[in-house]
């Protein structure tokens, strides 16, 4: 779990935060011996699976497996990030944390800039009111907008003048200020005005719904159509969707983002009743904007007007959710519809059932592919595979990246010649030199033996004894093991161990990048076990691992050695076969 604050920081905030007492905040907790007993804020159910251990310092739920220590809980409940959960618990335990440093004037001036968009979002609100907003008003009503919409988002109007200007000039704020809010611009003489001028305004919020820019439309034919605050020290726009401070409840409750592209989409759907919606602006997604999104779903739907929907460049960015393991559909209306004119004509209903038949991204653009190229000659094959592997080298679940090889094989199979697997993974291998990974995660990993049990009890042996851990790893390094949740788990494990820190299960889990482990450690500590004899349980589970990973070994030499005879690779076929006889003898040298 990265952080922005000491080791020994963490160590104490946790330390002098009580999980139960914490977490009796959220929820109704009852005492069942050394532990407590609820129903899981996390999931519905009707008898109490969700534990926690005041004593280890962790939760789990075993109704659906989600577990941590006490930052866990909040950043899951809260929906928040790491740093925010350390700020929030260290003022309920009276740690004080070191000052952050200032990186410049621009720390300083943020919440001048936060202030200064606030007073500048309420005095273009008030302008929506005057006469001189009619267009702008005229506007709304032909769009159907309500009263209330225009409230909640607090549309306002920016007249021809220098208003803005000379308002914030009478309130106090200096022009610089003013200038790096993005609100006004410098002319070359040296004198000032306002950025946005007889348009309709749209505040831009980030997530805890605070003022970061303005996006401003011509009421008229003017160009450009609409424009956009530039980067601020508050408002980088590649790190926020609009909407999503009104969305994000809506969003955990339905568990997915339905995303469009501008404001005007974003506030008709919204309007109609839709509320777990984001608006991407118009720009491709961004590594920042989809971590943003992962705290509150893992699935997403795309809905493209007519001309994005037969975009390929359009549906290449999205490849990037893949990457980060987001659920992706995507709809693409008809016509020359957007989500706004769809939803006038064709109503709520229709609207939404288009969201919920979105097709799965490989789906939809084998689809669209197929309508571009002819699959029954070569060329048109190779065409689409230029365009398919990119994704499917990005999907991180090897079970779905072998099915998608499977299907697109199923698809060249079409035609007088036949495209088979083999020719998909000898180009995947061209895509980019990581071959050597996929044929490791990859189709291979559905064939691997991998014995999670012997693995599972050797993590449980460390929680239970911590001293077992140089022995551990004495015997096996964090690559040995085959589960990466524990193969994490081990590798922070063998730090903190050469670090001094001790290695309880709450500590643990403080320290891990992802969930998942965090999850099977509290599972892993929140059941009773003990060992009758730990030594040899400990060895039984080592030579275990060691054995399977052998084999496991084999098999990938084995397939390697297939595919170097089926390219006809002698030079490689024979360092393959040399390795396998190797590893033989040396099974039976153990054996």
């Amino acid at each position: 779990m990265p952080n922005l604050f000491s080791d020994s920081i963490i160590d104490e905030i946790r330390d002098k935060c009580n999980i139960a007492e914490v977490i009796s905040q959220y929820i109704p907790l009852k005492q069942a011996g050394r532990n407590f007993k609820a129903l899981c804020p996390f999931h519905e159910e009707k008898t109490p699976s969700f534990v926690v251990s005041p004593g280890k310092g962790i939760f789990h739920c075993f109704g659906c497996n989600i577990g941590g220590n006490v930052f866990n809980f909040i950043m899951k409940h809260e929906r928040l990030e790491f740093p925010e959960v350390v700020r929030m618990l260290a003022q309920k335990a009276n740690v004080r944390l070191p000052s952050r440093p200032a990186f410049g004037r621009e720390q300083k001036d943020t919440p001048d800039l936060f202030r200064i968009n606030d007073v500048a979002c309420s005095w273009y609100q008030a302008n929506l009111n005057k006469e001189k907003s009619r267009p702008a008003l005229e506007y709304l009503k032909k769009r159907l907008f309500t009263a209330k919409a225009v409230l909640d988002f607090k549309l306002g109007f920016a007249p021809a003048d220098n208003g803005l200007l000379n308002f914030m000039r009478l309130k106090g704020f200096q022009e610089g200020l003013l200038e790096k809010a993005g609100l006004i611009l410098r002319r070359e003489g040296g004198s000032y005005y306002d950025r946005f001028k007889q348009r309709l305004i749209f505040p831009i919020f980030d997530s805890r719904a605070r003022v970061i820019g303005f996006g401003g439309r011509v009421l008229d034919n003017s160009l450009p159509k609409y424009m956009n605050s530039p980067e601020t020290p508050v408002y980088k726009k590649g790190n926020h969707l609009y909407g999503l401070n009104f969305a994000k409840e809506e969003i955990k409750r339905q568990d997915f983002c339905i995303i469009v592209e501008g404001y005007i989409d974003l506030l008709t759907v919204y309007q109609s009743g839709i509320r777990n919606v984001a608006a991407s602006l118009g720009t491709a997604l961004t590594p920042q904007q989809i971590r943003l999104l992962r705290r509150y779903t893992r699935n997403v739907v795309m809905v493209f007007d007519a001309d994005r929907a037969g975009e390929l460049a359009s549906l290449r960015s999205l490849d990037l959710l893949i990457e980060e393991e987001m659920g992706v559909k995507v709809v693409g209306l008809p016509g020359d519809e957007d989500p706004d004119s769809f939803l006038r004509k064709f109503g709520k209903k229709s609207f939404w059932e288009k969201v919920t038949q979105g097709l799965d991204l490989f789906d939809y653009k084998l689809n669209l592919l197929t309508r571009n190229y002819d699959l029954d000659t070569v060329e048109g094959k190779v065409g689409v595979a230029s365009h398919m592997l990119p994704t499917i080298r990005r999907v991180q679940n090897a079970i779905r990246r072998s099915g998608y090889v499977k299907r697109l094989a199923q698809e060249f199979s079409k035609g007088e010649k036949s495209l088979g697997e083999e020719w998909i993974l000898a180009e995947l291998k061209k895509v980019k030199k990581d071959f050597e990974h996929y044929a490791k995660e990859g189709l291979a990993q559905a064939n691997v033996v991998v014995n999670r049990p012997a693995e599972e009890m050797l993590l449980r042996i460390l929680l239970e004894d911590e001293t077992a851990v140089e022995e551990i790893e004495r015997h096996l390094a964090p690559e040995d093991f085959q589960d990466l949740r524990i193969r994490e788990a081990m590798r922070v494990a063998y730090r903190l161990h050469a670090r001094g820190m001790s290695l309880s299960a709450a500590k643990l889990i403080t320290y891990l990048e992802g969930e998942d482990a965090a999850h099977l450690i509290s599972r892993l500590s929140s059941g009773a076990c003990k060992f009758i004899d730990r030594s040899k349980s400990l060895n039984d589970c080592v030579g275990r691992i060691k054995e399977d990973n052998l084999k496991n070994r084999l098999n990938k030499l084995q397939r390697e050695i297939k595919l170097a005879q089926s390219w006809g690779h002698t030079e490689n076929l024979t360092k393959l076969v040399g390795k396998y006889n190797q590893l033989v003898k040396s099974r039976s040298r153990q054996g």
